[in-house]
């Protein structure tokens, strides 16, 4: 299980107020290990290379890529809502960087054997971030099913099970596959019984 981010930067490498910076500047000022720099830095050139640049969050730490989607469940002037939902989430915090996929990039992760063990160890802990279901989350653990598998978990995040920290050059190989068929594909489409704001984060 990768640790919780709980304190976001050490003091000192604190975010600087009002400024977004771009991917690749935070992972140069908050990333000390050589190794972990240089993956999310290849992870970032090879984003805006293939047109897959990632927006800047509003706290200085987390980009998000975005795709677009088609509510099938809403409609104005007899057409279907469009809109964009954040593919994965990147996230820096105390010297490590994370990957946070949606469910609809998730769920083509989850099809891949060859890196289905890294998957079961990232499953990732309730860190008391802005959804308030810290008290009922944190410390508390449960028997359920995460993706067809039957866990028992402590502490896991009921709406982001799955981060991958510091992922390996094996882990990005593989989603940078899945985010390019993802770019390449037709838009994400919201059918009956779906919902965006728990299939792909908003």
């Amino acid at each position: 299980m990768p640790k919780s981010p709980y304190n976001s930067h050490m003091p000192g490498k604190e975010p600087p107020k009002g400024k977004r910076l771009p991917l690749e500047d935070a992972v140069c000022i908050y990333i000390d290990d050589a190794a972990d720099k240089a993956r999310a830095l290849g992870f970032a050139e090879w984003l805006r290379r293939n047109k897959i640049s990632p927006s800047a969050g509003n706290n200085g730490y987390n980009w998000y890529v975005k795709f677009h989607y088609v509510n099938q469940n809403a409609s104005k002037d007899g057409k279907y809502q469009r809109s964009t939902y954040h593919g994965i989430y990147i996230k820096l915090f105390n010297d490590t960087w994370h990957i946070l996929p949606s469910k609809d990039i998730l769920e083509q992760v989850l099809m891949r054997d060859d890196i289905k063990e890294t998957v079961w160890d990232s499953i990732f802990p309730c860190y008391g971030c802005s959804y308030g279901c810290y008290k009922q989350a944190h410390n508390t653990e449960r028997n359920k099913s995460l993706f067809g598998r039957d866990v028992s978990v402590k502490g896991v995040c009921p709406r982001q099970p799955l981060c991958f920290t510091n992922p390996s050059d094996k882990t990005l190989d593989v989603l940078k596959e899945i985010l390019l068929k993802r770019k390449n594909s037709d838009d994400l489409i919201i059918g009956a019984n779906m919902n965006i704001y728990n299939y792909g984060m908003i």
